[in-house]
């Protein structure tokens, strides 16, 4: 048997199929702009053959979404939204959560320094 417990780089989400053995992550990120592209190589690069071997399943899928701060996309977004069957609509949606997010951080901190 084989068991390891993954407690700094666990995934955001995990769909498991079993019918057809294979394993779908989706890890999400949200680098600052300069790391956009080096935080989708460590993401596609990890655990990939460690899962395949913990949850007994034939294929495992890495779905890296990295999305910057101020909204950035990597070039190879649209392909990684195609993985997972969704269509580019998602895209603005995406981008949208994560600057109004950014902008929340921002006057919070903003609002303690007065």
């Amino acid at each position: 048997m084989y068991e390891r417990y993954i407690t700094a780089n666990r995934p955001s989400i995990v769909l498991l199929d079993r019918s057809v053995r294979r394993a779908t992550i989706v890890d999400i990120t949200i680098p600052h702009d300069d790391n956009l592209v080096k935080a989708e190589k460590e993401k596609v690069s990890y655990l990939a053959h460690d899962i395949t071997a913990m949850w007994n399943v034939e294929s495992t899928v890495i779905v890296p979404i990295v999305v910057s701060v101020n909204g950035l996309l990597a070039k190879s977004f649209d392909q990684h939204l195609k993985k997972l069957s969704l269509g580019c609509w998602i895209k603005g949606r995406i981008q949208k959560a994560v600057v109004l997010k950014t902008v929340r951080i921002v006057r919070r901190f903003l609002i303690l320094e007065t």
